[in-house]
């Protein structure tokens, strides 16, 4: 091969490479594919030849970025055969917060007409992050500002008052308690007496309660292996029911017999259902200056019903004893309640304070701690009252539990009238023995 031939072969492949890099360097394309242009306020940074995709896939690139008026004309190419719809949506998406731009595109809907060459659409605005930055920045010289104003120092004295008004209610309520120890130890002792004696009478009942369960699940099993071997044909009481009428009264008369010990066990089950739970509360009237007692029983034939009877302002109302002062509340009214427990609140309706009404004790913060002890309460009755106003009654409070049987609140009263401060303490404990003997007394009831 001479030198002249190789010099010429040299120079062909130089003029190939340059003609090579210029077609992969200009971007050029090969392709059938048509234009569409797209109108931006602010293109953000978009520059020429950025991909353009759709649902992620590259269906194009931008070609040429132009001013039309005082908007941004982006023009750009997209494959033939790929139909974009006149209601699609161009936006200007970034890889990341600093990453290369691209223009995204959405197919539209079929409905719509299919976007020929040369025709335009309006892009979606992009987000710019400088003014993103300048808004956040705003909103926190605001945030500061506000702690820094005379509202914070308002809300901080309004914090102290109630602080203030807390330790007052305390201070009552231990006035209360310290006056009524005395009664309030009397009670707790009568009914820890009621509730021995109540024992005492059931305690041989238990013990045959307990031996019956036993035989009666003895005596199920022996059923049960019994019944098998009717059905297979076993011994003579199997052979003897080969009679086909006999063989099938006698399996119907055994399995009465199964069903009734099964409905026995499941009755007898029930009466470690039951719960009973003593009620006492002691109110202060901080207006009044007088201690009221309030007891009832709290009956729980299942985890989410409850019925209460009870007797509010107990006390001997002919004879007021040695106070001076009378009493405005009336004696020993009667409240009968019907309720259902949910997991935020407890609601009953029935008779309070011998008058038609209702109750609700909601849990407002049930599933956070530790506001979740929190208990709101209110107590509306007497509906048909025209004196001395023609409202129902209304009571509101808030109480907390100091221990599992001990609680502490406060109470408005009447609020349409009077609106007297109370201040109370509840004790409520569960008593077994009233509960069985509950339980016994529903086994009894035919």
């Amino acid at each position: 091969m001479t030198r002249e031939t190789k010099l010429g072969i040299f120079v062909l492949i130089g003029i190939f490479s340059f003609a090579l890099a210029i077609l992969l360097l200009g971007d050029f394309q090969f392709q059938r594919r048509y234009h569409i242009n797209i109108l931006f306020n602010n293109i953000a940074g978009l520059p020429e030849r950025a991909k353009v995709r759709i649902a992620g896939v590259d269906v194009g690139a931008v070609e040429k970025i132009t001013l039309q008026g005082d908007k941004a004309k982006v023009m750009v190419w997209i494959k033939h055969g790929i139909q974009i719809h006149s209601d699609t949506q161009a936006s200007i998406v970034a890889t990341g917060i600093i990453g290369s731009k691209y223009l995204e595109l959405t197919m539209g809907s079929p409905s719509c007409p299919v976007l020929q060459n040369g025709d335009t659409v309006v892009g979606i605005e992009p987000i710019q992050f400088d003014k993103v930055v300048q808004e956040v920045m705003n909103q926190l010289d605001t945030v500061v500002s506000n702690f820094r104003g005379p509202e914070i120092k308002n809300t901080l004295k309004n914090l102290s008052a109630s602080m203030e008004n807390v330790k007052a209610i305390t201070g009552s309520l231990k006035y209360a308690l310290a006056d009524q120890e005395e009664k309030l130890r009397e009670t707790i002792d009568n009914v820890h007496s009621f509730t021995r004696d109540m024992a005492e009478i059931t305690s041989d009942n238990k013990e045959n309660i307990r031996i019956a369960i036993t035989e009666i699940k003895k005596t199920a099993t022996r059923l049960d292996s019994l019944l098998c071997q009717l059905e297979q044909g076993e011994g003579t009481i199997g052979k003897l029911v080969s009679d086909k009428e006999m063989g099938q009264d006698l399996k119907q008369t055994f399995q009465d017999l199964k069903d009734a010990s099964v409905e026995a066990k499941r009755v007898l089950r029930r009466i470690n259902y039951i719960e009973a739970r003593w009620d006492y509360t002691l109110r202060y009237d901080t207006r009044e200056k007088l201690g009221r007692s309030d007891v009832g029983i709290q009956i729980l034939p299942r985890p989410d019903r409850f019925y209460f009877l009870g007797v509010s302002n107990v006390g001997d109302g002919n004879n007021p004893g040695e106070t001076s002062k009378p009493d405005t509340q009336a004696k020993n009214t009667v409240n009968f309640l019907i309720g259902r427990k949910y997991a935020p609140m407890d609601v009953a309706a029935g008779v309070v304070r011998s008058k038609g009404g209702f109750v609700v004790a909601a849990r407002p913060f049930w599933q956070w701690n530790p506001l979740r002890r929190l208990e709101l309460t209110a107590q509306v009755y007497d509906f048909s009252r025209l004196t001395p106003v023609a409202k129902p009654q209304i009571n509101l409070g808030a109480r907390v539990p100091l221990s599992r049987v001990v609680y502490v609140g406060a109470q408005v009263e009447d609020i349409y009238d009077t609106s007297d401060l109370n201040v109370y303490a509840n004790v409520n404990f569960r008593d077994e023995d009233i509960g069985y003997i509950l339980g016994l007394v529903g086994l009894a009831r035919p």
